[in-house]
């Protein structure tokens, strides 16, 4: 019941009403009780809406400012047609004239008990007594049965979309007798309630007694929960007893499914809902809660978000799933909405943008009214976790998606809260690891309970776990890291952690295939990382991570985004110490080399050289020497180009690098092969080889292969040729290697076609297409240029036919990274 007062001045008898309710074994419903950040009408509004009566304690003060209609008055009109018990106290000798306007008005309506009451102890025995009296009243007017119709299940206003797989997966735990206790978990927002109405729904004929639904959206107080139960079931409740036992009574002959919906908030009252399941043998109980209820035989089913678009699809499939549900609810908001060419692409990416996230979806999908999807999507992009406008008939803490991740986190105590703003930090997931290293972080524990209360996603790849956030919880979580004033300091250790990370692996890059692949799956956290120290200024330590990271970008692909970060270091950076403007100049000079601009990069390899040799650092010298070596060999300065490798050999023998070897022996293999001595290169890559596998150098072991292969071809050698590629693919295709793979498809498309293998020729290259990204530039500038065999794809064309050939490059632009290395590898 809902209990309208003045909060200061009737603090006393506020306290008087709710021990009266709470000795009938009711349940108060109190403005401060739901103390949250919304509107007080819509407070007002939605806990009326879950109440069974209006009890209104008036004194002196109306509760408003002059000329708005709020305060007392708002609430008894919100009240509508519930029973109302009014109490006036007397004597009221400076009761302002919008009060007593308004008692007036009440005490004319004959239907409105209206009593006056002098102290707080005489307010809480008429309250007792007139309560007693109502529920009596009827009672004798009602049958000795329970009124079920108050624990149907509510009417659904519109279709469940998209929930097929989890209507059968949850159904058929339901159904099965030795299952009593289903629980469905997931973030605020993502359907629980709906999917649980609409199984309650399909499955009622399978129970003989039906299905009873009891929703706790209103109760925030644990020992309350029997008092709702019974409540929504309608029983009449013992007086000295606890109600949950009048709850038992009634379903322990009963066969039924209890579907009781947000038991989050209440939590710790969870083992009452053993105690039920074991004095009623018949009943299974369905629960909605945002984490599991940690209870013997429990079987938790997570809802996940509406399934999304392929990206790699035709659209085929954009009317399933999250876009059938964006296009459900945006013709209700505005009826000749339609997808259409060129409003589907931008609602796939809204949904993708919101996670496919039904509340979200929802949300967003009423803007159509005045947005169009395209506008939509710009406004989306500036942040999601202000989405409003929701249904007026959903529960408050729903009608935005920040006041439903809000509930969540008022939920935490306090040192998870924080935990979980920190990681709103993590660009791209985190792994435990990272979690430890947080500051005062109970790593582990904590963020059982993030992951329990859907605030984090847990994700298994490899068989490691890594943890992430939906992009509205990230945001909100970023948001309340700045109110919490750790913004700086969040973002600082992230920053630093990720600059250890990169300088730890960095010495492994070229040997170990787990250090580049770890560097791969943290690549959204680490350009994050770097953005941090670009905007902070923090020039240095900026131009270690890159240098740190200079191997991986090199290596996966990234050279654009090494050249902007570097490229803005040297334009903005001012005060650099001599280390640091030579390793910038190391950068800059590799990044403009593999980019094609041998101008600057041999005058900014060259400045970092002198630098580097003065400064004693020998390793990087030698990184220096060795690009510049290539340049001049690009140049066609060959002796030049001997005399930097030869420089570059000796310090990198001295400094202990591995990647010297594969650098000197391909590039000296190259120097004999353009001066057309194939005996002498195919020697020396040779000896290059055997260097490299000794010492696990991978990028040796790949590059001198292929090299191999390319010499042995020029003195027409197919099978031994085949065989260095094949061999050369497998270690690339083991590290992950997407460029280095497809520059072995293009060599081995074009061994195919001059095998005859046509087909075999097309479907290669057009894996090779499908799949090369800037990556393959690091190997080309390693490698021998292929031999030229047959010419161009007009000319696979005519062999096969159109027909053919559009079969066979339809499959091979269809492959992925996997099934291009599979068919390459299996032959003819």
């Amino acid at each position: 019941m809902f209990i309208s007062s003045t909060l200061q001045e009737l603090a006393p008898e506020r306290r008087a009403v709710r021990d009266a309710v709470l000795g009938l074994r009711l349940i108060p419903v109190m403005f401060e009780s739901a103390a949250r950040p919304h509107a007080r009408r819509d407070l007002v509004e939605a806990y009326v809406a879950e109440s069974h009566l209006f009890v209104g304690v008036y004194w002196q003060s109306h509760g408003s400012t002059p000329g708005e209609r709020d305060g007392v008055e708002a609430e008894f009109d919100l009240a509508g047609e519930l029973p109302k018990l009014v109490y006036v106290k007397e004597p009221a000798p400076d009761r302002e004239p919008r009060l007593a306007a308004m008692l007036d008005r009440i005490r004319r309506d004959g239907r409105i008990s209206y009593r006056t009451f002098a102290t707080p102890g005489d307010l809480r025995q008429l309250v007792r007594d007139d309560i007693a009296l109502l529920l009596s009243e009827r009672f004798e007017a009602d049958a000795g049965e329970p009124a079920v119709e108050q624990a149907s299940v509510p009417a659904p206003a519109t279709p469940i979309l998209g929930r097929d797989a989890e209507i059968e997966q949850v159904g058929t735990l339901l159904t099965d007798p030795g299952v009593r206790l289903v629980t469905l978990t997931g973030p605020g927002g993502v359907g629980k309630t709906r999917l649980a109405t609409e199984l309650a729904t399909t499955l009622a004929g399978a129970y003989p007694d039906g299905v009873r639904f009891v929703a706790l959206s209103t109760v925030t107080t644990p020992d309350l929960v029997g008092a709702m139960m019974a409540q929504a079931l309608g029983l009449r409740t013992t007086a000295g007893r606890p109600p949950i036992d009048d709850v038992q009574a009634y379903l322990r002959t009963r066969a039924l499914l209890l579907v009781i919906d947000n038991f989050e908030q209440v939590a710790s009252a969870a083992p009452m809902i053993s105690t039920l399941l074991a004095a009623a043998p018949r009943v299974t109980a369905l629960v909605t809660s945002r984490a599991p209820l940690r209870l013997t035989g429990e079987h938790t089913a997570e809802v996940p978000p509406l399934p999304l678009p392929d990206p790699e699809s035709d659209y085929s499939d954009a009317r399933t799933g999250a876009v059938g549900l964006f296009v459900e609810r945006a013709r209700a908001a505005r009826q000749d909405f339609a997808l259409t060419p060129e409003t589907t692409p931008a609602v796939i990416e809204i949904c993708r943008r919101l996670d496919g996230l039904p509340l979200a979806i929802e949300l967003a999908a009423a803007k159509v009214r005045v947005l169009s999807p395209q506008t939509l999507l710009a406004r989306l992009r500036e942040g999601v976790s202000t989405l409003g406008g929701g249904a007026r008939d959903l529960p408050v803490r729903q009608r935005t998606l920040r006041n439903t991740i809000a509930w969540s986190y008022d939920l935490l105590a306090d040192p998870e809260r924080v935990l979980f703003c920190r990681l709103g930090v993590f660009a791209g997931g985190v792994d435990l690891a990272a979690v430890e290293a947080l500051p005062d972080s109970d790593g582990l524990e904590m963020l059982d309970v993030l992951v329990s209360n859907s605030l984090v996603k847990q994700e298994l790849r490899e068989d490691q776990a890594r943890f992430r956030m939906l992009d509205s919880i990230r945001e909100y979580a970023l948001g309340r890291l700045r109110d919490i004033g750790r913004w700086h300091e969040a973002h600082a250790a992230y920053a630093d952690y990720f600059l250890d990370l990169a300088q730890r692996l960095e010495p492994l890059l070229g040997r170990e295939t787990s250090a580049i692949a770890r560097l791969e799956t943290e690549h959204e956290n680490l350009k994050a990382a770097m953005n941090w120290f670009l905007d902070e200024r923090e020039w240095e330590k900026a131009i270690s991570f890159g240098f740190a990271l200079w191997g991986f970008w090199w290596l996966h692909g990234h050279v654009e985004e090494s050249a902007r970060y570097m490229n803005q270091v040297a334009d903005e950076a001012r005060g650099l110490s001599e280390e640091a403007t030579a390793r910038l100049r190391v950068g800059t000079g590799a990044t403009a080399f593999v980019s094609g601009d041998i101008d600057r990069a041999e005058s900014d390899l060259a400045a970092a050289r002198v630098a580097l040799r003065a400064l004693g650092d020998e390793q990087n010298a030698a990184l220096a020497a060795g690009m510049l070596g290539m340049i001049a060999m690009r140049r066609q300065h060959f002796a030049r180009a001997r005399e930097l490798l030869e420089e570059t050999r000796r310090l990198g023998e001295r400094t202990g690098a591995d990647w010297v070897r594969s650098l000197y022996y391909s590039q000296l293999g190259l120097i004999a092969l353009r001066g057309g001595d194939t005996l002498t290169a195919a020697r020396i890559f040779r000896d290059g080889l055997e260097t490299a596998l000794r010492s696990h150098d991978r990028l040796g072991t790949v590059t001198n292969l292929y090299s191999l292969a390319a010499t042995v071809l020029i003195d027409g050698d197919l099978d031994a040729a085949e065989r260095h590629l094949r061999e050369g693919m497998t270690f690339a295709a083991e590290a992950g290697d997407r460029g280095s793979v497809t520059v072995y498809l293009a060599a081995l498309a074009d061994l195919g076609a001059r095998r005859g293998e046509y087909a075999r020729a097309v479907r290669l290259t057009a894996a090779r297409r499908a799949l090369r990204t800037s990556s393959a530039a690091w190997l080309e500038t390693y490698v021998p240029d292929w031999p030229r065999g047959l010419d161009g794809l007009r000319a696979l064309r005519e062999k096969l036919g159109d027909q053919e050939f559009t079969a066979a490059w339809a499959r091979g632009s269809a492959d992925d990274l996997r099934s291009a290395v599979d068919f390459a590898m299996a032959g003819p």
